[in-house]
């Protein structure tokens, strides 16, 4: 099977048997394959997503995951604070935030294909419910570099759902939180 990270040249046996099939013209098969390219690559990311996940012995996920990211940055006015209270760490080791019923708190992982490792330390609300992890950025001049990015990560150390669940019931006031704490109270 064809996929979009294969050259289509390294298939071209293929495009020969569907030209002499249908009668068509090689261009034209050509041409209807490399239309066809984005709609695969679709199919090919959706159907990985939905692949279970592996856990360790704390419950806490390990291995590779397909994640969506996104950055952010502190504000001008002051320094910058994660959930704990600490200054949002930047250098050898990143902060990041993300839904921790699924990326739960001390959840450290590198993004594949970079030098980054992140810890998870952070939450926020726009990530409550999704596979998306906000990832800290020193300077907005790399935080609007990054963007949003579909990446690999690999988790090289899973959080604890314990310590998540203990750092958010007296934050269960808030309604976002509130469903953290719902997913976190059943897998505790």
């Amino acid at each position: 099977m064809w996929t979009p990270a294969q050259p289509l040249q390294a298939n071209t046996k293929w495009i020969h048997f569907l030209a002499e099939e249908k009668g068509t013209s090689m261009k034209c098969t050509q041409l209807f394959l490399l239309w066809l390219v984005p709609f695969s690559s679709f199919c090919v990311q959706n159907t990985s997503q939905g692949a279970p996940t592996a856990t360790n012995a704390t419950g806490g996920p390990q291995g590779r995951r397909a994640v969506r990211t996104t950055a952010y940055t502190c504000s001008r006015h002051g320094t910058a604070k994660n959930a704990k209270g600490s200054e949002l760490k930047a250098g050898d080791l990143n902060s990041a935030a993300a839904d921790w019923s699924r990326f739960p708190l001390g959840t450290k992982f590198n993004v594949c294909g970079t030098h980054q490792t992140y810890v998870v330390d952070d939450y926020g609300p726009a990530l409550v419910g999704t596979n998306t992890i906000d990832l800290y950025m020193p300077s907005p001049r790399e935080m609007h570099h990054w963007g949003v990015r579909k990446v690999t990560i690999d988790i090289i150390e899973p959080g604890s759902y314990e310590r998540s669940l203990a750092l958010l019931r007296p934050r269960k006031h808030v309604p976002y939180v509130r469903r953290m704490v719902k997913v976190l109270e059943q897998k505790v």
